[in-house]
């Protein structure tokens, strides 16, 4: 029968089988194989099937690395040349034009431009309503819980201006 214990150890019964587990954690395991059925013949199994594998498979050789290096040069050496990265659609307007690139002269161009606009006069007189003196804003209870009435209104000038916000179920 499972139990918690199994559920928490069960992830753990294929590195306790191989040795990979730290003391701890294996001394736990161990405790609990001793007491659980299901586990210790889930390990019995997993210690079966990894004498299997390692008995049929027999020690493994080590590679014939001699030939690897002189392979990779000389397949290096016969692919033809070609560039390691293809030109962007963009580096054509790179290109010097009497000395300059485009985009950087096309670029000082416009920074002039904008510059001598910013000193541009503009026109002289009165500020417009909205940007002149503070603004008082108050916020007016409704009958409707879900809506709202928002009142902005300058002391200097007759503007009142009135928001009413509807509530969501009245959309």
């Amino acid at each position: 029968m499972s139990s918690l214990g199994c559920l928490w150890n069960r992830s753990r019964l294929e590195a306790y089988t191989d040795g990979a587990l730290e003391a701890p954690a294996a001394r736990a395991v161990t405790a609990h194989v001793e007491r659980c059925p299901a586990c210790r013949t889930r390990v019995g199994r997993l210690r079966r099937l990894r004498d299997f594998v390692s008995v049929e498979a027999g020690p493994a050789d080590d590679p014939d690395w001699t030939g690897f290096w002189p392979a990779v040069r000389r397949r290096i050496a016969s692919e033809p040349a070609r560039p390691a990265v293809k030109d962007a659609w963009w580096l054509p307007f790179w290109k010097p034009v009497w000395g300059h690139p485009r985009l950087a002269t096309v670029t000082a161009a416009l920074a002039a431009l904008l510059l001598s606009f910013s000193f541009w006069p503009g026109q002289e007189g009165e500020v417009p309503v909205a940007w002149a003196g503070p603004v008082v804003v108050q916020d007016v209870s409704t009958a409707d819980p879900g809506g709202s009435v928002m009142v902005y209104s300058t002391p200097e000038r007759d503007v009142t201006v009135i928001w009413v916000f509807a509530s969501e179920s009245t959309r």
